[in-house]
């Protein structure tokens, strides 16, 4: 999600859209490959399940190795079938361990990629979210291992919630408890971004957690050649502007939906700030919105949500552009601070 600079005028007002679809996760599929770090997705995943009454679907994805690689003769020793009844074993005990009270659980063993069976079975199974834990690798590292986690993203249909793995309490090495108490809601004043509201507002009434909205003026390298006194005659003008509309949208929102609503503006890098404010404010949760794109056009434009995954220490609600049948649109009919999102 690009972030763009407020209107340069400061005259034009922003038109209003209205949430007129709140979601439902009934069901969540929490893909593990059995690792510590996974475990990570699959906890998170369960403990959404226990509150909102969802079902819960793990998956484990057996991925073929190459037959040039010394792997494959370890497959021959193992046959086919036995690392399959392996890991249902495996998947059967991990959801003994992980699934309490009355949280339904079903479990699945896929053989193929490991992002394209995950984004398959969520189809298949009608998953309303996708769970699923990040290694957190960045540089050579992450480049050379890839992600599972960012191609689930950029593919599956449904949205896609990111856990860093190995966050551990200070001084106990255990696992943080699970809360949403601060949602994070990056907007850009776009259609775009506002799609992940209705999540964020979802959630927010489930747990009854504060929505922060950020906007981030995004500075460009060539505010930075002006020097310091002409960007800021340039910057603070689009921040101030930027912290009114974002102001009217948050009391907008809180009026629609009784929800505890505020507002944060900081100029930056779109990406860094999100992760920044993130950390600086206490958010337990992100949620933003992601074009989707994939090949050269996802190449040309980056993905400021992938970025923000990669480097959020806090989980990360990625939600894929509505269709337009569904998406939030603007009405212009409506004159602003009546109880609307305000939108560009």
């Amino acid at each position: 999600m690009k972030m763009k600079p407020s209107n340069k005028s400061g005259i034009a007002r922003r038109q209003v859209a209205t949430i007129t679809m709140p979601p439902s996760i009934l069901k969540i599929l929490a893909p593990t490959d059995f690792s510590g770090e996974s475990r990570s997705g699959v906890r998170y995943g369960v403990a959404l399940a226990e509150t909102l009454g969802a079902a819960v679907t793990l998956v484990h994805v057996i991925e073929p190795p190459s037959w040039l690689s010394g792997v494959a003769l370890v497959m021959l020793v193992r046959g086919d079938s036995e690392v399959m009844a392996l890991a249902r074993k495996n998947l059967e005990t991990l959801a003994k361990r992980k699934v309490k009270g009355d949280v339904a659980v079903t479990s699945y063993v896929r053989t193929g990629k490991p992002f394209h069976e995950i984004t398959t079975a969520a189809r298949v199974h009608g998953a309303d979210l996708i769970v699923i834990a990040t290694h957190g690798y960045t540089g050579a590292k992450r480049v050379l291992l890839g992600s599972t986690a960012e191609q689930v993203v950029r593919h599956a249909a449904c949205p896609v919630l990111t856990v860093p793995a190995g966050a551990t309490r200070r001084g106990t090495g255990k696992p943080p408890p699970f809360k949403i108490k601060k949602i994070l809601v990056p907007i850009d004043f776009s259609n775009l971004s506002t799609d992940a509201l209705p999540w964020a507002t979802f959630l927010a009434a489930k747990f009854s957690a504060e929505i922060i909205l950020l906007h981030a003026v995004e500075k460009f390298p060539v505010d930075y050649l002006l020097g310091r006194e002409l960007m800021n005659h340039t910057i603070v003008p689009l921040m101030k502007q930027a912290e009114a509309d974002l102001e009217r949208m948050a009391v907008s929102l809180s009026k629609s939906t009784k929800v505890s609503v505020s507002a944060v503006v900081r100029d930056g890098t779109p990406f860094e700030e999100i992760c920044h404010a993130a950390k600086l404010l206490g958010a337990d949760l992100i949620a933003l919105t992601t074009h989707g794109y994939t090949g050269l056009k996802h190449v040309w434009l980056g993905s400021t949500a992938e970025r923000v995954v990669r480097h959020a220490h806090c989980p990360v609600l990625v939600v894929r552009k509505l269709p337009r049948h569904t998406e939030v649109r603007s009405n212009a009919n409506t004159p602003a601070g009546t109880g609307d999102i305000a939108d560009e």
